[in-house]
């Protein structure tokens, strides 16, 4: 007898069928190559014009460190789909959810794309070992110029002052004693955290974790889906929800660690205790989205066709919409606490999004993250018509790009001649189309759905049949 509970139920997802009715891999695999590809053209061409245009050395470093923060970007975005499905592993072993069943397959996939995540990380770290084209201002103070301007000390309010005017000041001169205390601390030989040592070691150790958690979280999926009896499934299912509550504790520490040496540290002189919060709920709901858009492609077939019910969707487009919420609750207290406390180091990270075309992005995330997003997911209509909360769920997954890019790009000097964004567009576009491919090949590795578990739905698989 078969120990494999998807023998019964017709032919594997791994395996290739004609049947109209099974996913059209080929299809996906094409798209994620095309898109690959055309990314990929796309940064290269638009990070040679720039090059190529730059006149003096001076100019061509800032256009090869633009072309490298722009890949920093699409790594940080794609990081979302293997430790933001981590994450929702996590939470979904922990509570047993619905939706954490019916995404158990696509979650899992994209946990283990996290060793071509570590391979994308390389040039970072190559990048930061070597200070070639670095967008982190710490591997190279002593080049870092200083900007005009009184000191801390100096700076004194009068009465009638613009607040304005003073916050800038306050700010340039914040920088400018971050930079000199980095410089001396380089000279005196001490490396800290925000290091190339630290930066290579940490992320390593962060690695390192995350994939023994990964490495764990499958096994328990592998086991459930292989027992072939109820109390085997439970057995295994006992050992992830014992395993989920230490490991988001865990998940919440490494996290923190990441979001302050990989992307707030490229901002000098910022800190920001909720800006870890905010990059994990985006990890959450970009994962969470991809998920969702691809589950809805494949609801109205086999396996999917025979389990789903409308209270499913429903509860995947609230969580879509919660998850929105603490994203605009968390971006906002975070804007809300440098205003009031009105602090130096905190303060040129929003002045820097605050003018020229920064200032739309920003306006515009508050209206296209937040209001729209919101708005959509209140209509019970729209959760319950699949294209509909499809479209919303890519939709999501293009604002929280934009998001990523709007944390990085501001802190990056910006002189290129042909528009940058192109850039930021390609090293998405060309990092999600190699990772599609992995995911793919992974997604493929496991049926689609885990049968062996169906008797945890709602109702019950049987109550199902009988249902109707």
């Amino acid at each position: 007898m078969s120990t494999d509970p998807t023998a019964t139920h017709g032919e594997p997802a791994s395996t290739p069928s004609t049947d109209p009715t099974q996913p059209n891999w080929g299809a996906y695999n094409r798209f994620a190559m095309l898109a690959g590809i055309a990314g990929i053209a796309l940064f290269v061409i638009v990070g040679g014009v720039n090059f190529t245009a730059a006149d003096g050395e001076p100019a061509k470093n800032s256009a090869l460190t633009r072309f490298v923060s722009a890949y920093l970007a699409g790594f940080t975005f794609w990081l979302s789909l293997p430790i933001g499905g981590m994450s929702l592993l996590l939470i979904a072993h922990l509570t047993k959810t619905s939706w954490g069943l019916l995404l158990r397959r696509p979650l899992e996939a994209a946990t283990r794309t996290l060793p071509l995540t570590i391979v994308l990380w390389v040039p970072l770290a190559i990048a930061v070992a070597t200070n070639t084209a670095s967008p982190y201002w710490w591997t190279h103070p002593e080049d870092m110029q200083l900007v005009e301007g009184p000191t801390l000390e100096e700076i004194t309010v009068q009465p009638g002052d613009n607040k304005r005017e003073r916050a800038v000041q306050t700010g340039k001169a914040m920088i400018n004693r971050t930079v000199l205390k980095e410089r001396e601390e380089r000279e005196e030989g001490t490396f800290h955290f925000l290091s190339p040592k630290g930066f290579i070691g940490v992320s390593i150790v962060l690695f390192s974790i995350w994939g023994g958690m990964i490495f764990f979280l499958n096994k328990f999926g592998k086991e459930a889906a292989t027992a072939t009896t109820r109390a085997g499934v439970e057995a295994a299912l006992e050992k992830a929800n014992k395993f989920a509550g230490p490991g988001l504790i865990v998940y919440g520490i490494t996290i923190t660690a990441a979001a302050t040496l990989w992307v707030m540290s490229v901002e000098p002189s910022w800190s920001s205790t909720m800006f870890p919060v905010i990059f994990a709920v985006n990890q959450f709901l970009t994962c969470f989205a991809f998920c969702v858009a691809l589950f809805l492609l494949l609801a109205n077939k086999p396996p999917f066709a025979g389990v789903m019910r409308p209270k499913f969707q429903l509860d995947m487009g609230t969580l879509m919409l919660v998850f929105t919420l603490f994203w605009s609750y968390t971006s906002f207290s975070q804007f809300m606490l440098v205003w009031v406390g009105n602090l130096p180091e905190e303060i040129p990270f929003f002045l820097k999004r605050s003018t020229g075309g920064w200032f739309w992005v920003s306006a515009g995330l508050c209206v296209f993250h937040f209001a729209v997003p919101f708005l959509l997911l209140l209509f019970r209509d729209i959760k319950l018509h699949p294209a509909r909360l499809r479209a919303v769920a890519v939709y999501l997954l293009g604002i929280c790009a934009i998001d990523v890019v709007w944390w990085i790009e501001p802190s990056i000097k910006q002189t290129n001649a042909f528009p940058f964004w192109l850039m930021d567009i390609g090293a998405i576009a060309g990092i999600g189309g190699v990772w599609g491919l992995f995911f793919l090949y992974q997604l493929k590795q496991r049926s689609l759905l885990p049968l062996s578990e169906l008797y945890r739905l709602p109702e019950g698989h049987e109550g199902h049949h009988e249902h109707h």
